[in-house]
């Protein structure tokens, strides 16, 4: 099953770490404390804001917390850019001992975590990452079925992206100019299928060679990765189409790795998990912003704002993607429907808590 999914190459790595030691918490440190070292795998590069600012100053919170308060040591020691393991590989990779902790897309994981697509689905209010981060925290904290799908790790916390937009290399002003265009998407993308769009699922660092070499011709996300990925660079255009695209992430730790931390330790692990959520969603809401006037005034994009009456065409071909969710997830066993309705209701209420803490 989820095993069976790894690369030979990951079994190699377990055996190799199990001699090395991936983490240790050695009884070396002042007062008997434990010297805690960890390696946290993540497929962003290490000058993304999601490493310096978010990753980083979580670590760096943790590290200042523990030292302060335990008589333990701890260091997090950071292998970005898919260096220690790729996108599609971090979760499995995580699970099996590859690395201590790792940060990725479900999606990047297609057909595992089915109840989770339920919060990328459009159709939301997702009115920026802060609503979609606290969002999917709570579902997964109130929905059962979202927590099975996480049984094999211990889950730091999720975020999301928010809102996101197609950007693309030419001009899209209507249905007509998608359909046909190959996006690159996370995971399944049912809202693009419904466009008549030709979604191609790629992992986020992939995107710029496959923009670059016109494998793809567009790419649905949110506009941080412009700056971020540099993305700007092989793109030209911002289609502004919120109601399309949400994607989650999550942290998460080796469960043999957390039932080795000292209780008190892994107490400040669950205060610092609970307050980042809300960190992060703040963090990628102010980074949309930035990365799509970074854009505009470094490469020229263009910003297109579909007509009123285009836009409900837009919204008119997707309309029934929530339901064709809901019947193809209860012929695979889910309570779908109920998750859907449960989602619906978080999202409500964190849109009426956040929804307009960025205006």
């Amino acid at each position: 099953m989820r095993r069976n999914c790894l690369l030979v190459i990951l079994v190699t790595l377990v055996a190799a770490l199990t001699i090395i030691g991936c983490s240790s918490a050695n009884p070396t440190g002042d007062a008997g404390g434990k010297n805690i070292s960890l390696n946290f795998a993540t497929f962003w590069p290490s000058g993304d804001f999601q490493v310096t600012e978010g990753h980083e100053a979580w670590a760096a919170e943790l590290k200042a917390r523990v030292e302060a308060e335990t008589d333990h040591r701890l260091n997090i020691n950071f292998q970005t850019g898919g260096v220690l393991l790729g996108a599609t590989e971090i979760y499995e990779g995580v699970a099996s001992g590859v690395a201590d902790i790792g940060s990725t897309s479900p999606s990047y994981t297609a057909g595992i975590f089915r109840a989770t697509t339920a919060l990328e689905l459009p159709g939301f209010n997702n009115d920026n990452a802060l609503v979609a981060s606290m969002t999917i925290q709570e579902a997964y904290e109130t929905i059962e079925a979202i927590q099975n799908e996480y049984s094999d790790v211990k889950v730091m916390h999720f975020w999301a992206t928010g809102p996101g937009d197609i950007i693309t290399t030419s001009p899209v002003t209507t249905l007509e100019d998608l359909r046909g265009m190959e996006i690159r998407v996370a995971g399944r993308s049912p809202a693009m299928e419904a466009l008549g769009a030709e979604p191609v699922s790629l992992p986020m660092s992939e995107s710029y060679l496959s923009l670059d070499q016109g494998i793809v011709r567009g790419i649905l996300g949110p506009t941080d990765i412009l700056q971020g990925f540099r993305l700007a660079e092989v793109t030209s255009h911002i289609v502004k189409t919120p109601y399309l695209y949400n994607i989650t992430f999550v942290k998460v730790m080796n469960l043999d790795t957390w039932n080795s931390l000292p209780s008190d330790v892994q107490e400040i692990f669950n205060e610092v998990n609970a307050k980042y959520v809300y960190e992060y969603g703040v963090l990628r809401s102010n980074y949309t912003k930035q990365g799509q006037q970074f854009a505009i005034e470094e490469f020229g994009h263009e910003v297109i704002t579909l007509s009123s009456a285009e836009e409900a065409r837009w919204l008119d071909a997707i309309s029934g993607v929530q339901d064709n969710w809901v019947a193809d997830m209860s012929r695979n066993g889910l309570p779908a429907q109920e998750i859907i309705e449960k989602v619906r209701d978080i999202d409500q209420k964190q849109s009426t808590e956040y929804g307009n803490y960025f205006q």
